[in-house]
C-alpha cells in the first residue's frame, strides 16, 4: 500500500503542475478561451476518480463467529461493539481518515413505517390499521394498536426455534424507542455525526437495541492505523441472522464489494448455515474474492497441534466448495487485547498475559494476522489499484505529447510568414478533417452497436426470467405450488374465532417466512449472478466493437505526424495510442447508476386472512345445519383444518400472481434502470477515451497567430514563454512515463 500511496501522489503531483504549466501559458500569450479545457477537464477527472477510487472489503460470517472483534483488532481498538444481536441489522463500513468520527443515517418515517407493517403482517392477531388508514408510528391511537397487539401475542409467537422472535423484537423496539427518536427522524433519512471525544455517542444507538432499529447506515472513520482512505472494511450482519432481510441487505452489499473476508469460529467450525452461505457466494460469481480467518479462542483448545488440526479439518471442507482456499488462523481477540494493553481491566490484562505464557498459541496468531494484511495488501494493489494507476498515467501522457505538439505547431505559426503560415494550415486541414471524421465514424459505430448491445442483454434476461422456461420464476413458481404444511400443527378445536385468526395468520406466517428465506437464498443469489455475468459481457462488447478502431486511430494519427514532417515540423515525443480501458466503477458513479436492491425481491403481498374467515364461517354453518339434521357433525379441528387448507390454496393462488407480477417488475428495472443506463455510460466513457487522443490535433492552428496580431503582443515574448512551457512539457511526459513504467 505504501508504493501505491507514493505512485498516487505522484499523479496528482502532475495534474497540479499541468494545470500550473496551463496557468502560466494563458498568462504569457493571448491563447483562445477554451484551449486548454479539454486537457484540464480529462485531469479533473483523474482527480475525481482517484479521489473516489474505493476497494470495499465486506467482513461476513455466521453470528457469535468474531466479525466485530476481528475488524476491531484490525484498527487497533474497540470501536464495534461487540456481541451485537441479530437486531441491529446495519452493515458498519469503516474507513482510515485524520478524524476520529462516526456518521449515524437514521431512517425516515416511511421506512420505519414500512418496516413495521412488514413486520406485523408475519404476526397472527396482529391489525395495526386504525380507522383505516395505513400506519404511522407518529399518531398515538396506532401506537397504542401496536402495544395492544404485542400484549395480545401469545407465548409462542414471542418465541421462534428456541430464539426471541426477530419480529416482535422489531417491533417492541419500535415502540420502546420512540420517545428518545421522535426528535431525530425526518420525512427523508438524515445523517449525524459524532467527531472526536464524542466519538462513542455512536454507541448509543447502535449498541442499544431499542434504538438500533431506527438506523439506516453507520459509518466509522479512524484515525489510529493508517490505511489508505479509500479502503473501506464492512461489518457485516451475522450471515445465519433469522430475518432473511438481513441476509439481503449483506447481498445489497456485496454486489459492490471487492473483497470478502469470511470469519469462521474454530470453537464451532463449519456449520450448515455457513455451507448455505458459502453456497450463496458461489451461486453469486464471487467466491473466487473470498479469504477466509479461522477466529481461535484459545481457551477452546488444549493444544496449538489441536488447533491447527481444526483449521486443516475446516480448510478441508472448504475445499468442497470453494476451490483452494485462502485461509488464515487468528486470534481476533488476543490480537485486540494486544494493541489495548495499556487500558485494559485487570481481568483482560491477566488473560492476556496468561496467553502470552503459551508463545506457540501466541506466535500462531501474531504470524497468521501478518499473513493476512500481507495478503490482503497484495489483492488491493495488485487486483484494482495499479490497473487504475496505469490507466490515469496514460491519459496524463496524452496530455503531455498534445501539449507538447500544440506548442510545436503554434510556435511555427508564429515564426513563418502569411503565406507559409496559411500553406501550412492547409497542408494539415485535410487531416484534421481525418481525424474529425474518425471521431464521428466511433461515436456513431458505438451509437449503432450499443442497439444490438442492449437487445442481446434484454434477451439474455428475458430469457433468465421467462414464465415457462426461464430457472427463476419456474423455481419460484414451483415452490409456491409445493408447499404443503401440516394443518394438523395448526389446527384449533378452541371455539373462539379468534383462535382460527392466530391459526390462520400463523400459516401465512411460515409461508411468508419460507418465501423470504427461499428468495434470499435461492432467488436473488442467481439474479446476482447473472448481473455479474452480464457486466462482464457488456465489457467485452463494447471492447471487440471499437478494438478495430485502434488501427483506424493509429494509422490516423501516423499519417499526421508524417504530413506534420513533411512540412517541416517535429512533433516530439509522443505518447503511443492504446485503446482505452473501461471503469465500470467510475461509470456508476458518474451516472449515479445503482444495482436494483436485491431486498426489493422481499417487496410483495400477500392478505387472504379475512376470505379464510369467511371460509371458516362457512365450514362453522354446514356443520351446524348437519347437528339440525342429526347428521354426525365433523370434528371441529377438522373443519379448522380444512379451511385453513382452503386459506393456503387461495393463498397460493395469490402468491403466484403478486410473484409474477414482482418479478416482471424487477426484470425491467434490471433492463432499464440498470444494464442500459451501465452500457451508455461505458459507451460514454469509451468514447471520451478516444477523443481525449485526438484534442491536440484537432482545432485552429492560426488562432494564437490572430489574436496576438489583435493584442499587439509580442511575438519574442510569446515565444520564449513557449520555449519554456515546452520544456515543462517534456519534463512531465518523462515524469509521467517514469510513473507508468514503476506501475508496471
Amino acid at each position: 500500500m505504501k508504493r501505491y500511496k507514493e505512485l498516487k501522489e505522484e499523479i496528482l503531483k502532475a495534474g497540479r503542475d499541468f494545470r500550473a504549466l496551463f496557468s502560466k501559458a494563458a498568462g504569457a500569450m493571448p491563447v483562445a478561451d477554451g484551449t486548454f479545457d479539454r486537457w484540464e477537464k480529462t485531469l479533473d477527472g483523474i482527480d475525481r476518480q482517484i479521489g473516489d477510487e474505493s476497494f470495499r472489503v465486506a467482513v461476513v460470517g455466521p453470528i457469535k463467529s468474531g466479525k466485530s472483534t476481528f475488524v476491531n483488532s484490525l484498527f487497533k481498538g474497540d470501536y464495534l461493539k461487540r456481541g451485537a444481536g441479530v437486531v441491529t441489522s446495519i452493515v458498519t463500513r469503516i474507513h482510515y481518515g485524520e478524524t476520529l468520527a462516526s456518521e449515524l443515517t437514521f431512517k425516515s418515517w416511511d421506512e420505519i413505517n414500512r418496516e413495521i407493517a412488514h413486520a406485523a403482517e408475519l404476526l397472527p392477531g396482529m391489525d395495526l390499521t386504525v380507522e383505516e388508514t395505513s400506519f404511522d408510528l407518529r399518531k398515538e391511537g396506532h401506537r397504542a394498536a401496536l402495544a395492544e397487539g404485542l400484549e395480545g401475542l401469545s407465548r409462542d409467537m414471542l418465541i421462534t426455534e428456541d430464539a426471541r422472535n426477530v419480529h416482535t423484537v422489531l417491533l417492541s423496539s419500535y415502540l420502546k424507542g420512540y420517545e428518545r427518536m421522535e426528535g431525530m427522524i425526518r420525512p427523508d433519512a438524515v445523517t449525524r455525526r459524532f467527531e472526536g471525544d464524542d466519538f462513542a455517542s455512536h454507541r448509543d444507538y447502535s449498541g442499544d437495541e431499542v434504538l438500533a432499529v431506527y438506523l439506516k447506515d453507520v459509518c466509522l472513520t479512524i484515525d489510529t492505523v493508517s490505511w489508505d482512505p479509500s479502503v473501506e472494511i464492512a461489518d457485516c450482519q451475522g450471515s445465519d441472522s433469522p430475518n432473511p432481510l438481513h441476509l439481503s441487505m449483506i447481498q445489497d452489499y456485496l454486489v459492490y464489494a471487492d473483497l470478502l473476508v469470511y470469519v469462521i469460529s474454530s470453537r464451532t467450525g463449519l456449520r450448515r448455515a455457513d455451507i448455505r452461505f458459502l453456497t450463496m457466494i458461489r451461486e453469486m460469481g464471487i467466491a473466487e474474492n473470498t479469504t477466509f480467518v479461522v477466529n481461535c479462542d484459545f481457551s477452546e483448545h488444549d493444544s496449538v497441534e489441536n488447533m491447527e488440526a481444526i483449521v486443516a479439518k475446516i480448510t478441508e471442507e472448504l475445499s468442497l466448495l470453494i476451490p483452494e482456499p485462502e485461509v488464515h488462523t487468528v486470534s481476533a481477540l488476543y490480537q485486540l487485547l494486544t494493541s489495548l494493553e495499556e487500558t485494559l481491566s485487570q481481568r483482560d490484562r491477566m488473560r492476556l498475559e496468561q496467553w502470552r505464557l503459551d508463545e506457540a498459541f501466541s506466535s500462531a496468531s501474531v504470524s497468521g494476522m501478518e499473513g493476512f494484511i500481507k495478503a490482503l495488501e497484495e489483492k488491493l494493489t495488485l487486483q484494482k489499484y495499479f490497473i487504475a494507476l496505469n490507466n490515469h498515467a496514460e491519459r496524463q501522457m496524452v496530455i503531455a505529447s498534445g501539449v507538447q505538439q500544440w506548442i510545436r505547431l503554434n510556435r511555427e505559426m508564429l515564426t513563418r510568414d502569411r503565406d507559409s503560415a496559411s500553406r501550412l494550415v492547409s497542408g494539415l486541414t485535410h487531416q484534421q478533417e481525418k481525424m474529425t471524421h474518425v471521431r464521428t465514424m466511433i461515436r456513431s459505430t458505438l451509437d449503432g452497436a450499443l442497439k444490438k448491445v442492449k437487445g442481446d442483454l434484454s434477451g439474455r434476461v428475458d430469457r433468465f426470467f421467462d414464465a415457462s422456461r426461464g430457472q427463476v420464476v419456474t423455481d419460484v413458481m414451483t415452490h409456491i405450488r409445493q408447499y404443503a404444511p401440516d394443518y394438523g400443527v395448526y389446527a384449533t378445536t378452541d371455539e373462539d374465532e379468534d383462535a382460527f385468526i392466530r391459526a390462520m395468520g400463523a400459516v401465512h406466517r411460515d409461508f411468508r417466512q419460507d418465501m423470504d428465506r427461499f428468495l434470499t437464498e435461492e432467488i436473488s443469489p442467481k439474479i446476482i449472478g447473472l448481473a455479474r455475468e452480464l457486466e462482464e459481457t457488456l465489457m467485452a462488447d463494447l471492447d471487440k466493437i471499437t478494438a478495430p478502431y485502434g488501427l483506424m486511430i493509429n494509422d490516423t494519427l501516423g499519417d499526421y505526424r508524417q504530413a506534420v514532417e513533411e512540412l517541416g515540423l517535429t512533433l516530439g515525443e509522443t505518447a503511443p495510442y492504446s485503446l482505452p480501458s473501461m471503469d465500470m466503477e467510475t461509470a456508476r458513479k458518474v451516472t449515479g447508476i445503482r444495482f436494483p436492491s436485491v431486498s426489493a425481491v422481499l417487496d410483495y403481498s400477500l392478505r387472504v386472512r379475512a376470505e379464510a374467515m369467511v371460509r371458516f364461517g362457512a365450514y362453522t354453518v354446514i356443520n351446524f345445519v348437519r347437528n339440525l339434521l342429526n347428521k354426525a357433525p365433523q370434528d371441529r379441528s377438522a373443519i379448522c383444518e380444512k379451511a385453513l387448507a382452503d386459506g393456503m390454496n387461495r393463498t397460493r393462488k395469490e402468491a403466484l400472481e403478486s410473484m409474477g407480477q414482482h418479478l416482471r417488475d424487477y426484470k425491467e428495472a434490471l433492463k432499464e434502470g440498470y444494464l442500459y443506463k451501465l452500457a451508455d455510460a461505458l459507451a460514454d466513457q469509451l468514447f471520451e477515451r478516444h477523443a481525449e487522443g485526438f484534442h491536440a490535433y484537432i482545432g485552429r492552428l492560426d488562432e494564437l497567430t490572430r489574436r496576438i496580431e489583435e493584442t499587439g503582443k509580442d511575438k519574442e515574448t510569446v515565444l520564449d514563454a513557449m520555449d519554456a512551457m515546452e520544456k515543462d512539457a517534456i519534463r512531465l511526459f518523462r515524469q509521467v512515463d517514469q510513473v507508468k513504467m514503476m506501475v508496471a
